[in-house]
């Protein structure tokens, strides 16, 4: 029983894994890596040999990093589709701040829409308190008044000669003084101060009504002038419907009525708003984020074999000087160089199955097996194996062998001198290793003393 559990767990981790191999092959070999070039990457490294398990492994994990990136851009796009169907979440009121508290300050997304004419707009929603004397309000209204006519005039050089639209405030920032608007020749200007240029001839005239509210106080004016305008276009009824919004948002700033500021649907000049958080335009970080990890993947699909690759390299280097002196201890005993990396060879292959594999021996005992199953040239062996290591180091002690490899105490001491440098080599980068280390350790130092300096200052801080 116990064995046929067994059996059938083994049975559906295959077919688990069957189903990985197949989902992965959907993904092109642009994005998992090719297969070629993994393998002529692995066989220099390594020599003949069979790779396709390894490959695999490494295309299967790559394919599965590709298949959850595609994963969460489909779900981030599900979102993204469903709220901007939803549109956002509508903002009906915002509730004030009670006084003598700052102003609030709220953004939202505002979409203005007038016939064809549609804009959308990022604003700032300023929530002020409630609650001044009513001389001080009086005096604030006519200094307003006094001052409305450089108010509205916009990019225009006097109200006799009005060339462009008018631009009359909501809000006198000055004063504090709201302002509201109606224009009693409508045909020829809106309460928006917007010129209907389709309607106007040079030397129309034009009355504007401006009520001046200040909390519960309210006066009104009016201003009177010229106009002369072109012809109408689309772009000045976009400006105008720009110029409604910046009104309406400009009014509710300064309103300071009730308990909540209720926000418009639409406007006296039949401009229809509708407001919203503006959470539809907030993906933008996450579709740059999952962008930058598909880039990511797509420069590391290698990345994992190349590291395999450096580290065989380096424990290869590593291992170098200790092997040279093995060596030369044989040479000086009498053996000759087949029989001196035989023996080494054969030593390793006996502690091998008590630690981790040594890349630089297992190459001597592959090359061992070749030259004695084949009865290959010893000095071709070793230039093959320096040669798909890339290392300085191995280059030049089979260089040295095959130029030497029968005069004997000659090899030795040219060995010798190579020894020497390959321990000198060593000790250099491990120096440099533990500078390097050093400057690894600067970073969490840094963190570690700015929370001592917030710690130490924390107390007095909190008491200012």
């Amino acid at each position: 029983m116990r064995f046929a559990h067994k059996r059938r767990e083994r049975a559906r981790r295959g077919a688990g894994d069957g189903a990985l191999a197949r989902l992965a092959a959907t993904v092109p070999q642009a994005l998992t890596g090719s297969a070629e070039e993994m393998e002529r990457r692995l066989k220099a490294a390594f020599g003949n040999g069979d790779f396709h398990g390894r490959i695999e492994a490494e295309r299967r994990k790559n394919a599965m990093y590709w298949l959850i990136l595609a994963g969460l851009l489909l779900l981030l796009l599900a979102v993204l589709a469903a709220q901007l169907a939803k549109g956002g979440e509508a903002i009906v009121s915002l509730e004030r701040p009670p006084y003598p508290a700052a102003p609030l300050r709220v953004e939202a997304e505002a979409e203005a829409v007038y016939g064809e004419a549609k804009v959308r707009r990022r604003v700032e929603l300023t929530v002020r308190p409630r609650e001044r004397d009513e001389a001080e309000k009086r005096a604030r209204i006519e200094e307003t008044a006094r001052r409305l006519p450089q108010l509205v005039l916009g990019e225009n050089e006097s109200l006799s000669a009005i060339e462009s639209d008018l631009n009359p405030v909501a809000y006198d920032a000055e004063t504090g003084v709201s302002i509201s608007w109606a224009s009693e020749n409508p045909a020829l200007i809106g309460d928006n101060g917007v010129l209907n240029r389709l309607a106007l001839r040079e030397g129309d005239s034009f009355t504007l009504k401006a009520r001046l509210s200040l909390e519960d106080i309210s006066e009104e004016t009016e201003i009177t002038g010229v106009l002369y305008a072109g012809p109408a276009s689309k772009e000045s009824l976009a400006a105008g419907v720009t110029d409604a919004l910046a009104e309406t948002v400009a009014a509710l700033n300064a309103s300071a009525e009730g308990d909540a500021m209720r926000l418009p649907d639409a406007d006296a000049y039949g401009v229809r708003y509708r407001w919203d958080d503006g959470a539809a335009n907030a993906h933008i970080p996450e579709m740059l984020a999952l962008a930058m990890f598909g880039l990511f993947l797509y420069r590391g699909r290698y990345s994992r074999i190349d590291r395999q690759i450096k580290a065989v390299r380096r424990d290869m280097i590593r291992d170098f000087p200790e092997f040279i002196d093995k060596f030369l201890l044989m040479l000086n005993a009498g053996l000759v160089v087949s029989e001196a990396v035989s023996r080494i060879a054969s030593d390793y292959e006996l502690r091998r199955g008590g630690g981790p594999p040594r890349p630089l021996y297992e190459e001597l005992a592959a090359l061992r097996q070749r030259v004695e199953n084949t009865n290959a040239s010893l000095s071709v062996e070793l230039n093959r194996m320096a040669a798909r290591s890339g290392l300085r180091e191995l280059l030049r002690f089979a260089a040295v062998v095959s130029d030497n490899i029968d005069k004997g105490s000659a090899l030795a001491e040219k060995l010798k001198t190579e020894g020497e440098l390959v321990w000198k080599l060593r000790k250099k980068d491990m120096e440099e290793a533990g500078r390097l280390a050093e400057t690894k350790m600067i970073l969490p130092m840094t963190l570690t003393l700015l929370a001592l300096i917030l710690i130490t200052m924390a107390p007095a801080v909190l008491e200012m």
